[in-house]
């Protein structure tokens, strides 16, 4: 839901009085027009200085404890630091501290146009609080549900492939008003009634009149403007927030926008983006696009990494049907320098690796293949989070310069912790503390001890095996081995932490530097 769409579910300070709670507190409206304020949340404090703490958008309750003593400037100052922080009504308990509303409170609020509220009798304040969480629970509850019944509906005009003029007429009925569609031009492309779709044709000026309008885009560009003709209401503006989404559906599925790798690419950018999509929404967009995205049927996401010389695009159909091949259906899209895709989910992370690995081969043929990685597997709703795993380990794989891998994200769960982390000076000196005399040595002496190290570590202290993965003699390890331990002392490396510190501050300085030791490949 947009902010407006929001703010719209809000309580008035009207409907906030009218509680239970609150009319057992005696309100009276000293200033203000309660009907017109919305409440975005209550707060109680006593604190002088509440002006800084505030959001904006609070009904303050006080019993002034925190104006006692204080002068007629300090205490007109203190509703002008309410009235700056946005604050949408004060109400203020009588007979603790004050008889009535200090003379200063009140001219202040007038002058600001704050609404006062004093209230007679005593009623605890975490009532009162408690009260109108209950209301603004409620209100969103229900917004939610009105607004799942909105979308059904338009999402059926959408799969029942009924056309653009009757989702327009569907949009008019649910609103209540008529509803018109402008291309960014000023063309008239449909127009509805209540009763049923109308004829369109000639120009309207989005901007001509009083008109409830919503942006409607495509592949994240602008193509037109919904409008309503009507007054604004709750329900239209639930109405026409979705309609904008179902129309863009429809532009999509007809015309020369019909192409399913269109839908496809903007599915699963929007998933990348992080906006959360009902699953309603996803189910639509999905079957549009070519794959049933029904709740309860595991999928993933899937990325493929090639060098930078062959671009996405020019194996996109390639990779396309490799994953059909070895998923069935599928969704494919290009995100910068990779290739995306949502499948099924096979049984078993035996079979998901597997039939992975049949996708490198494939490309692996025609292509320098740096990885196909799978994020976790699971329910439509984490589908954006899978599609963000799989691309965060096909990058890794690129950093560290890989060829051929298969992964899935919790191979490289580390890897992703310390990515994020890179930008963190505490990672700089987390590298230096553990690394810091063999780069230096390094630096100065054009020697490769710390990828030694790196080397010896991931191949669990094998001198052989590391030997193998640097290319060099096992005198040469050994030599190598030696200095180390005069440049840095005894490396305890028995010592699980201290092979654990060594081993994350080489794991980060190999994204760093893309050299691994595992892959002979990456050696420079």
């Amino acid at each position: 839901m947009t902010g407006h769409a929001t703010r719209r579910t809000l309580p008035t300070l009207a409907e906030a009085l009218a509680l239970p709670e609150f009319a057992a507190a005696a309100p009276e409206v000293v200033h203000g027009d309660p009907a017109s304020c919305v409440i975005r949340w209550v707060h109680s404090s006593e604190v002088y200085e509440m002006g800084s703490l505030l959001q904006g958008g609070e009904l303050l309750l006080t019993t002034g404890l925190g104006l006692h003593g204080h002068s007629r400037r300090a205490q007109a100052a203190y509703v002008d630091a309410l009235a700056d922080a946005g604050l949408s009504a004060l109400a203020l308990e009588l007979g603790r501290t004050f008889g009535e509303i200090p003379a200063p409170v009140l001219e202040a609020a007038r002058r600001r146009d704050l609404p006062l509220i004093a209230l007679h009798r005593v009623v605890p304040f975490v009532t009162l609080v408690e009260a109108f969480h209950e209301l603004l629970l409620r209100r969103r509850v229900a917004s939610l549900r009105r607004g799942e019944l909105i979308w059904q509906e338009l999402l059926g005009a959408v799969l029942d492939r009924r056309g653009l003029p009757e989702l327009l007429a569907a949009v008019a009925a649910l609103a209540g008003c008529p509803a018109h569609l402008v291309a960014t031009d000023g063309r008239l492309v449909a127009s509805a009634t209540p009763d049923g779709p109308v004829a369109a044709s000639g120009r309207l000026d989005p901007e001509g009149r009083g008109w409830l309008a919503h942006p409607v885009s495509v592949h994240g560009q602008l193509w037109g403007t919904l409008l309503l003709a009507g007054r604004r209401t709750a329900r239209r503006a639930a109405v026409l927030e979705r309609a904008a989404t179902a129309v863009a559906l429809e532009l999509l599925r007809t015309g020369d926008l019909a192409d399913r790798d269109r839908m496809a690419q903007a599915l699963i950018q929007d998933l990348l983006s992080g906006r959360a999509i009902p699953a309603d929404e996803l189910t639509g967009r999905g079957e549009l696009a070519g794959l049933s995205l029904t709740p309860g049927r595991p999928v993933f996401g899937l990325a493929v990494a090639v060098e930078r010389r062959a671009s996405a695009h020019a194996i996109r159909a390639e990779a396309a049907a490799a994953i059909r091949a070895a998923f069935g259906p599928c969704l494919v899209a290009e995100v910068d320098h990779d290739v995306l895709a949502v499948a099924a989910a096979p049984d078993g992370e035996e079979e998901l690796r597997a039939r992975l690995g049949t996708i490198a081969g494939e490309l692996g043929r025609g292509h320098v293949l740096l990885a196909v990685a799978a994020g976790a597997p699971g329910e439509v709703t984490a589908l954006g989070r899978s599609l963000t795993e799989a691309r965060e380990a096909v990058g890794i794989a690129r950093r560290l310069g890989a060829r051929n891998r298969v992964l899935l994200s919790r191979d490289v769960g580390v890897h992703r912790l310390l990515v994020r982390l890179d930008r963190d000076v505490e990672l700089g000196w987390f590298l230096r503390e553990q690394l810091g005399p063999l780069l230096d040595y390094d630096a100065a002496h054009g020697t490769d001890l710390v990828r030694t190290l790196d080397a010896y570590l991931a191949h669990g202290l094998s001198k052989t095996g590391a030997a193998a993965a640097l290319g060099i003699r096992r005198q040469t390890l050994y030599n190598r081995l030696a200095r180390i331990e005069a440049v840095v002392g005894v490396l305890p490396l028995a010592d699980h932490e201290r092979r654990t510190a060594l081993s994350l501050a080489l794991l980060a300085w190999r994204l760093r530097t893309g050299l691994d030791p595992t892959n002979r490949a990456s050696s420079r």
